[in-house]
C-alpha cells in the first residue's frame, strides 16, 4: 500500500463527502506523509478504512449537494466564515447519507433563513443606505475597540483599513451601538467645552500619575487623539501645562477652566 498511499490521499480530499474531522485527519496525514514518505501501520489501516467507506457510500444526490453549494456560496459572499465551515460540514455528512442530529437541522434552518433571497435583500438595501454619519460612528467605535481588545477586533481592523467597507447590520449594531460604544461616540461628538488657548486646570480628583493635581496649562487643541474610555467626558486634549516643554492629553473629565 505504501506506493499507493499520495493516490490515495488525492483521492479522499477530492471526494466532497470527505469533510469534518475526518477531512482534517487525512490533512494531517497527507501533511505527515510529504514530509516523511511514510505513514505508520495503524495510519494506513485507518486511511483504508476511510476510502473503504467511500466506496460503499450511496450514490450522491446532486441536487441536495447544489442546493448547500449555493448556500455556501450566498455565506462567502457575506464573510459568514462560521456559516461556510458548518455548511460544507452537513454537506459532508449527507453526502455520507447520515442523519442530522435535532440540533444541527435547527442551526441550518436558521443559517439558512440568514442567507435567503429576503435576507440577501436586506443586506443589499443597508448597504446602499449606509451613510457617511454612520461610518464616522463605526469609526469612532473601531478605535475605541483596537485600544481596548480583545473585542470586534476583526470588524474594527476593516473599518479602519478600508473606507469602503460596509458591515452587517447585525456587526454594526453590535459593535457601534452598545452602551460602551455610545458613550464613546457621544464624547467625541459633543461640543469640546475647551477651546484652543483658553486655560484650563487639573482637577484635584483627577486619576493621572504624569501630571500634578490644580495644574494649570493651555489648551493646544481639542479631539487631540481617539477616545479611548467609555466614561463620560473622555474627549482628549492636548494640553501644554506651565513648565513643561511637551504637551500632554488629557480627558475632558478632568479639566476645569483655569485661573492664572
Amino acid at each position: 500500500m505504501a506506493q499507493r498511499i499520495q493516490p490515495i490521499l488525492d483521492s479522499i480530499l477530492d471526494d466532497d463527502r470527505c469533510q469534518g474531522s475526518t477531512r482534517t485527519f487525512v490533512l494531517d496525514l497527507l501533511a505527515q506523509y510529504t514530509r516523511k514518505k511514510s505513514l505508520s501501520q495503524g495510519q494506513r489501516r485507518a486511511l483504508g478504512n476511510i476510502e473503504e467507506k467511500l466506496a460503499s457510500a450511496p450514490p450522491v444526490d446532486m441536487e441536495k449537494q447544489q442546493r448547500l453549494d449555493d448556500l455556501i456560496l450566498r455565506a462567502q459572499a457575506a464573510n459568514d466564515r462560521w456559516a461556510v465551515d458548518f455548511i460544507t460540514s452537513l454537506k459532508g455528512q449527507l453526502a455520507m447519507d447520515k442523519e442530522l442530529s435535532p440540533r444541527q437541522k435547527e442551526i441550518f434552518v436558521k443559517v439558512a433563513d440568514r442567507h435567503s433571497d429576503k435576507a440577501v435583500e436586506q443586506r443589499e438595501s443597508w448597504a446602499s443606505n449606509f451613510t457617511s454619519e454612520m461610518r464616522d460612528k463605526m469609526t469612532i467605535a473601531a478605535h475605541y475597540y483596537l485600544a481596548n481588545p480583545p473585542y470586534f477586533r476583526d470588524v474594527a481592523e476593516k473599518a479602519l483599513g478600508d473606507d469602503s467597507f460596509v458591515p452587517s447590520e447585525r456587526a454594526y449594531a453590535k459593535m457601534v451601538e452598545n452602551k460602551y460604544a455610545t458613550k464613546v461616540i457621544e464624547s467625541t461628538l459633543a461640543k469640546a467645552k475647551f477651546n484652543p488657548g483658553s486655560h484650563v486646570m487639573v482637577r484635584s480628583t483627577a486619576n493621572i500619575r504624569s501630571i500634578s493635581r490644580n495644574a494649570v496649562g493651555v489648551v493646544l487643541k481639542a479631539d487631540a487623539k481617539p477616545v479611548f474610555s467609555a466614561a463620560r467626558g473622555s474627549k482628549v486634549y492636548s494640553v501644554l501645562f506651565f513648565g513643561e516643554t511637551q504637551a500632554s492629553f488629557v480627558e475632558e473629565r478632568w479639566l476645569k477652566k483655569g485661573r492664572v
